[in-house]
C-alpha cells in the first residue's frame, strides 16, 4: 500500500501528461507505478524507480542522444520524493530532461505539500477523536455527578421537611407540658383548700388532711418533673433550630451545586457536539 494518496497521485499526473504532452508516472516502494498516463503499466515495477527508491540514487536524466544507446529506454527525468529526509515515492516525465526537470521537482513539491497535509489532517482527526472522546467521558462523568448532586439535594430537602416537622412537634410538646403545668397548679390549690378544710374539721379531718398531703407532694413532683422536661425540650428545639439553620443553608448551596453541575454538563455536551462536527469534517 502506498503511503502517497494514490488518487491526488493520478489527479496531478493526468494534469502533467495534459499539458506536457508526454507520458508521467509516479512511482511508490520498490520503484511500483502507483499513477500512471499509461494505465496499462500501472502496478509495475520500475527499475531506473527502484533505484531511486532504494537509495542507490536521487535522480536519473536520460537524453535523447543517452537513449539511443540504451536498450528500452527512453529519454525522460526521473527524482525521488523526499519528506523530512524520508523517500517517500518518486516521479518521472518522459521528454527531454532539462525540460522535464523543473516540472517533474514542482510535481514532486506538490506531492509533499499534500503528503505532509494529509500527515497534519490525520493528526488532527486523531486527536479530535480523542478529545471527543475524554470529552463523552467527562460528560457521562459530570451527568453522573448531577444526578448525585440532584438526589443528594432532593435528600437534604426531604430531610429538611423532617427536621421542620420536628420542630412543629416539639412545639405540641410545648403545649402539652404547659397543660401539664396547669393541671399541676391546680391540683397543688386543690391540695391547698383540701388542708384547709381538713384543718377546720380538726380530729375527723384528719384522714383527709393525709390525702391533701399527698396530692399536694403529687402536684410538687409533677410540677418538677415538667419543669425538668420542659428545660429538656427547650434544648431540643434549640438543637432542632440550629440543625434546621444548618440543612437550609446547606440545601441552597446544594441547589446553587445543581445548577452549576447541570450547566457545566450543557456547556460540555455542547463542545462534544462541536468537536464531534469537527472530526466529522475531517474525515
Amino acid at each position: 500500500m502506498s503511503i502517497i494518496d494514490t488518487s491526488f497521485a493520478q489527479q496531478l499526473i493526468n494534469l502533467i501528461s495534459k499539458e506536457t504532452g508526454q507520458n508521467a508516472h509516479i512511482f511508490g516502494e520498490e520503484g511500483r507505478i502507483i499513477a500512471t498516463s499509461q494505465p496499462e503499466r500501472l502496478g509495475t515495477i520500475h527499475s531506473g524507480a527502484k533505484d531511486i527508491m532504494s537509495g542507490k540514487i536521487d535522480f536519473i536524466a536520460i537524453t535523447e542522444d543517452m537513449a539511443k544507446e540504451m536498450s528500452g529506454t527512453r529519454p525522460g527525468f526521473s527524482v525521488g520524493i523526499d519528506s523530512k529526509n524520508v523517500r517517500i515515492g518518486a516521479i518521472g516525465i518522459s521528454g527531454d530532461p532539462q525540460q522535464m526537470k523543473p516540472i517533474a521537482m514542482i510535481a514532486s513539491h506538490v506531492i509533499i505539500s499534500e503528503y505532509e497535509r494529509n500527515i497534519f489532517m490525520n493528526s488532527i482527526a486523531t486527536m479530535a477523536n480523542e478529545i471527543n472522546e475524554s470529552l463523552q467521558e467527562s460528560t457521562s462523568g459530570v451527568e453522573e455527578i448531577s444526578s448525585a448532586t440532584e438526589q443528594q439535594a432532593e435528600s437534604v430537602e426531604s430531610l429538611n421537611k423532617m427536621i421542620i416537622a420536628a420542630k412543629g412537634n416539639v412545639m405540641e410538646t410545648n403545649q402539652i407540658v404547659d397543660l401539664i403545668q396547669k393541671i399541676s397548679k391546680q391540683i397543688n390549690i386543690l391540695g391547698i383548700n383540701a388542708s384547709i378544710e381538713a384543718a377546720r374539721l380538726g380530729n375527723e379531718g384528719r384522714g383527709f388532711s393525709i390525702v391533701a398531703s399527698e396530692v399536694r407532694k403529687l402536684a410538687e413532683s409533677t410540677g418538677t418533673s415538667v419543669n425538668k422536661i420542659d428545660e429538656m425540650l427547650k434544648r431540643i428545639q434549640e438543637n432542632i433550630v440550629t440543625i434546621s439553620d444548618s440543612i437550609q443553608d446547606y440545601s441552597v448551596s446544594s441547589k446553587n451545586q445543581t445548577v452549576v453541575v447541570q450547566s457545566l454538563a450543557q456547556e460540555l455536551e455542547h463542545i462534544t457536539t462541536a468537536v464531534d462536527n469537527f472530526t466529522k469534517l475531517l474525515s
